[in-house]
């Protein structure tokens, strides 16, 4: 689906400070600014408002987490002036009609433009997934300045309306109706990956530096993952393949040969997104060797005529095959659409599950309790409390009692799913704290060792009073909702005091949530401001938005699949480590060390590759931490 991007007039155009007020926290990735100082730099942090600066202003690109959901790109005027600043935008333009993208740009004093795609907000991207297309639109854009977006804590632009640094203001291309639109519905699923096959840069070499042996081992299991089929035969699962129409140049070149030398500077790059485009819709090599004789695809067919003979022919199209499915299998996260919930995401089919489990509620309830005693106005509560449900939950998964006590094998990385996918540091800071406290309700009764997990007794706290009927109300034996990742856990617990009818002033709220009046404003703010509660004359309600709505919009199932194939590689490391430690040595492996080339990880024979890959990788690497 082509995208129409509207014809731009300044006519009419509101004032700076309207234009401001309604893009900057559309644009924003998080409640900030950075201001300009007399350098030119944009060094000053301030925190973002809707009021316009009175200095140049630009607003950060990447959130806490390093992703974003808007791709900026900068033209400069200063070497090639705004005439070719222009070309280079339309150019573009064009590209992103092609590809789905909703743009919305505007122009500096000086001729510098911008252009701002928002992403689809369920597919948020980080730096390595946008450097390849940038490197792309770098060496076919003279006045094209990648830089903004090469940086997840400083990367910043400037917003349309703000001031320029050579005087006036940043003008909006368009109405400001129009760009709140484009903010509004976003473009579609995949535009950076669409963009990336578009200008046939999928076997470019972008990434810096080697990847840690993680990344290594986490890339051979998601292209296991996302590639199905053996030899010339594999192919992209059907979960991750493209059913839109291939961009009318691709199938011109494909056909009959026509390069346009604006997106392809070579026909090497022709041929590279016609394979692309092939092999995101479901191709294999061997389907596209037997394509090669039809006149649909003249056009590729002579442009692999320049290796000679028919196995030089196939050998090519087997390397380019097998690059276009490696990075097919990268970006596939990009173009699917996540309807499913998984177990510890906190989603509505879950919460609840265990409401009727009375031993794990009564501790949970008491565990919550003696928190709330022994950490009153900590910073550290919030998370203690994410942690003592993720552990409740976690043990009715497994159903164990030792004597009526509940007991859970647990590592911290299935605990950070359960716990609101809190980082894993911080699950293994909070189970430290909590076992090394006297009196704790969390009681480490064996050490992990090898691929077993500390064990811990869910016990009665030595202290405190004992739950009662409010407290008890409040103990859900669930996964804490990933959402709160986004949120931030503090305002847990007012929303779930809303949510359950249970307070309806903000000062009830905030004396049950023990919650100071800084730190409760602040958390009633977020709360509001995602849509969750509502304030109206003194009275909070629920909001029209739900968790899992905020989840939706973050892109929380994208996150947690990545964290579930990170952990998947990690413990795949340290399995293998631990076989390389303590496994007795074979006669083999006696006789002398062997020689073995460890290939990229897009070749074929994946069971064969992964597995040098994983040894390899532990060798150099160790085990991962705790």
């Amino acid at each position: 689906m082509k995208i129409q991007q509207p014809v731009f007039s300044r006519v009419g155009q509101p004032a700076p400070e309207t234009v401001w007020k309604q893009l900057s926290p559309l644009l924003a990735a998080r409640r900030s600014m950075r201001l300009c100082g007399t350098d030119g730099k944009f060094d000053t942090s301030r925190a973002l408002t809707t009021r316009l600066p009175a200095f140049p202003a630009a607003v950060p690109l990447y959130n806490a987490r390093g992703r974003t959901v808007v791709l900026a790109l900068d033209f400069d005027a200063k070497r090639h002036g705004s005439a070719q600043v222009d070309a280079d935008v339309a150019r573009v333009l064009a590209w992103l009609n092609e590809c789905g993208g909703r743009a919305v740009t505007d122009t500096s004093t000086s001729g510098g433009r911008h252009i701002l795609v928002p992403l689809a907000t369920d597919t948020p991207l980080r730096v390595d997934d946008v450097r390849l297309l940038l490197s792309l639109l770098e060496a076919r854009l003279p006045t094209f300045d990648k830089t903004p977006m090469l940086g997840t804590a400083h990367g910043c632009i400037s917003v349309p309306g703000s001031r320029c640094r050579e005087g006036g203001y940043r003008q909006l291309d368009g109405t400001l109706s129009e760009a709140v639109d484009a903010f509004t519905l976003r473009s579609e699923r995949g535009v950076v990956a669409r963009m990336v096959a578009l200008l046939g840069g999928v076997s470019s070499e972008h990434r810096r530096g080697r990847r840690s042996a993680v990344a290594t081992v986490a890339a051979s299991l998601s292209f296991a993952d996302r590639i199905i089929g053996t030899g010339d035969s594999r192919r992209l699962d059907p979960s991750y393949r493209r059913n839109s129409p291939v961009p009318a140049a691709v199938e011109l070149f494909t056909r009959a040969g026509e390069i346009d030398t604006d997106r392809w500077p070579t026909p090497s790059e022709a041929r590279q997104s016609a394979i692309a485009h092939a092999v995101l819709r479901g191709a294999s090599a061997s389907d596209l060797q037997a394509a090669l004789s039809t006149e649909s695809f003249a056009g590729l067919r002579h442009a692999y005529s320049r290796y000679g003979s028919s196995t030089a022919i196939a050998t090519a199209l087997r390397r380019d095959v097998d690059k276009a499915l490696a990075w097919a299998a990268s970006v596939g996260p990009q173009f699917r659409d996540v309807t499913h919930k998984n177990k510890h995401t906190g989603g509505e089919g879950s919460y609840g599950c265990f409401r009727n489990d009375p031993i794990r509620r009564n501790w949970l309830a008491a565990a919550q309790v003696w928190i709330n005693q022994e950490f009153p106005g900590s910073r550290q509560r919030p998370v203690l409390l994410a942690t003592v449900q993720a552990l409740a939950y976690s043990s009715a998964l497994a159903g164990e009692l030792v004597e009526g006590v509940p007991v859970v094998a647990v590592g911290g990385r299935s605990l950070s799913h359960a716990a609101g996918l809190m980082s894993e540091s911080t699950v293994w800071s909070a189970l430290r704290l909590l076992r090394d406290t006297p009196g704790s309700p969390v009681l480490r009764v064996a050490r992990g060792a090898g691929q077993l997990a500390d064990r811990y007794a869910l016990t009665t706290p030595a202290a405190g009073r004992r739950p009662d009927r409010v407290a008890l109300d409040r103990a859900h034996v669930a996964p804490v909702h990933a959402s709160w990742s986004v949120l931030g856990l503090r305002g847990r617990g007012i929303y779930e005091l809303v949510l359950n009818g249970q307070v309806s002033t903000v000062h009830d709220a905030l004396a049950a949530a023990q919650l100071g009046s800084s730190a409760g404003y602040a958390a009633l703010a977020d709360l509001r401001s995602a849509g969750l509660i509502t304030l109206e004359r003194g009275v909070l309600a629920v909001g029209e938005r739900t968790l899992d709505d905020v989840a939706a919009s973050a892109g929380i199932d994208t996150i947690v699949s990545e964290r579930i194939t990170r952990h998947r590689a990690e413990r795949v490391l340290w399995q293998t480590w631990l076989e390389i430690r303590f496994s007795t040595p074979s006669e083999a492996d006696l006789a002398g060390p062997r020689g073995f080339e460890v290939t990229g990880w897009g070749a074929p024979d994946i069971d064969v590759r992964d597995a040098e890959l994983m040894w390899a990788a532990t060798m150099a690497a160790g085990p991962p931490d705790d």
